[in-house]
């Protein structure tokens, strides 16, 4: 690894959709206080997973302090970058870690996930951001041993190889041993969404998500792919979400004018 380990990072902020409480939060902060002497946390109070880039309009956000520099947030993953930065912290971080969620956000997933809208928020706002999550089966717990393993060399070569303005880096872990975990490969998102499976709620006319109904052929070379071959799994996601292709080859519509 080169000399970015001889360079301190300085302030990290830290947050997540899971919620201020869950596991993947306290393991992330573990890995940032390895590079970092002023960590922060600001978290949702409460599991927003799904929440995407939503912000909260119209309403009061609700900003409590937990411990020090831990603080909860009532709002979403983007509110917690937004009142973080702007309430909280006295100055701006200079890296945001998101995460580590539970469960992968790949494919189709990271247009739903909190945990990278909370990355792209900081992205938005000029912050360099690395979202995280660690991958787990349906009918096993979790295990962030991946996780815990290779977090902090993961982090220090992503900022060795730079992050680009109004990019985010999304990594994820595999449920894979540690042991014969092969490294770290860049992946393209893959493409896994065939519908949602939908339950009855508690009362007539209620209804919940239940699990996505997922192709499950991969993409050679894309995120799921590079996971269910034994490697963590890297994307830059950006900001810009234009059809460049398309909009290169659209013609312009002259309107006639009326005499």
């Amino acid at each position: 690894m080169s000399g970015i380990e001889d360079k301190p990072i300085g302030r990290i902020l830290i947050s997540n959709d899971d919620g201020v409480d869950a596991i993947g939060i306290a393991v992330l902060q573990e890995i940032a206080w390895t590079l970092s002497d002023d960590v922060w946390v600001i978290a949702p109070s409460n599991n927003r997973s799904g929440a995407s880039r939503s912000i909260t309009l119209c309403q009061d956000v609700v900003i409590e302090k937990i411990s020090h520099k831990i603080y909860s947030c009532s709002g979403t993953p983007s509110d917690c970058i937004i009142f973080g930065m702007t309430q909280i912290l006295d100055h701006r971080p200079d890296l945001v870690l998101t995460g580590i969620n539970n469960g992968m956000n790949v494919a189709d997933d990271i247009l739903y996930s909190g945990t990278v809208a909370g990355a792209m928020e900081a992205s938005l706002l000029g912050v360099s951001a690395i979202a995280l999550s660690q991958q787990h089966g349906r009918d096993s717990p979790i295990d962030f041993s991946a996780s815990r393993l290779f977090g902090k060399e993961v982090i220090h070569h992503i900022l060795d190889m730079g992050i680009p303005n109004r990019t985010v880096m999304n990594v994820n872990f595999p449920k894979t041993n540690p042991n014969k975990i092969k490294g770290m490969m860049a992946a393209h998102l893959d493409r896994h969404k065939l519908g949602d499976v939908i339950v009855d709620g508690n009362a007539p006319n209620h209804y919940r998500l239940g699990p996505l109904h997922s192709n499950p052929k991969t993409s050679e070379g894309s995120d799921r792919a590079v996971l269910d071959d034994g490697w963590i799994s890297l994307t830059p996601l950006m900001m810009d979400v234009t059809s460049h292709l398309m909009l290169d080859q659209m013609p312009v519509l002259n309107f006639s004018k009326v005499e």
